[in-house]
């Protein structure tokens, strides 16, 4: 019989729950102020669901569920809405309120032993790379181009609508987006995952309201 997986665990090193080590339960953890919440800070400087920590298969990310306080990795403010790659001793503050380290028990697993679970696309958010099957993409994205693939791969199976691409692309566009730019930045996209992987369809069109990422199944 193969032994169970071993989840983190987050050793609270101040604030509220200071002291307290929590193992993380199934693949998603949602931290907030409401008694709903996976993991419960009861504090007015905390939002009702302020954060999101989830297993992402080999791999866990935190996600700042567009908070008032902000969430804060390594004593860096993180994007909302964008979940971002946890390591092994990461250093994870919620707001003013409460701050813990993140304890990854499968720290050892190396870089190649996460690609080979990812049939598909896999992006190594540290270095900001992508690999199409294991292959390196070369010349790297854009920025552009690598912000709109980070955001479609982390809702997969979700539609990002115009609307969410056009304020990752051009945060703050005056006049709004001409829905022919989105095209083109899509587009653009398209032909370089082709050029490792011509024979899949990674960007999803649903017609007159956004794009999903589809991933290659084993």
């Amino acid at each position: 019989m193969s032994q169970e997986k071993e989840t983190p665990k987050l050793l609270f090193l101040s604030g509220i729950r200071a002291g307290e080590q929590v193992q993380l339960r199934g693949i998603s953890c949602i931290i907030g102020r409401d008694p709903s919440a996976d993991l419960q800070l009861d504090s007015p400087f905390v939002s009702r669901h302020h954060a999101e920590i989830r297993s992402e298969g080999v791999y866990w990310t935190i996600a700042d569920l567009f908070s008032k306080n902000g969430v804060f990795r390594n004593k860096a403010r993180i994007e909302p809405g964008t979940p971002v790659l946890l390591q092994n001793l990461d250093e994870i503050q919620i707001g003013s309120v409460s701050v813990f380290r993140f304890l990854d028990p499968e720290d050892t697993l190396l870089e190649s032993d996460l690609q080979m679970h990812s049939p598909g696309i896999w992006l190594d958010e540290l270095n900001r790379e992508v690999y199409v099957h294991n292959e390196r993409l070369e010349p790297p994205l854009s920025q552009q181009q690598y912000d709109l693939l980070r955001t479609l791969f982390h809702r997969q199976r979700e539609v990002v609508t115009n609307e969410m691409i056009a304020e990752t692309l051009w945060p703050g566009a005056a006049g709004g987006v001409e829905s022919a730019a989105i095209d083109n930045a899509i587009s653009r996209l398209r032909s370089r995952l082709a050029e490792l992987d011509p024979d899949h369809e990674y960007l999803e069109t649903v017609r007159g309201v956004g794009r999903r990422f589809v991933q290659r199944e084993s």
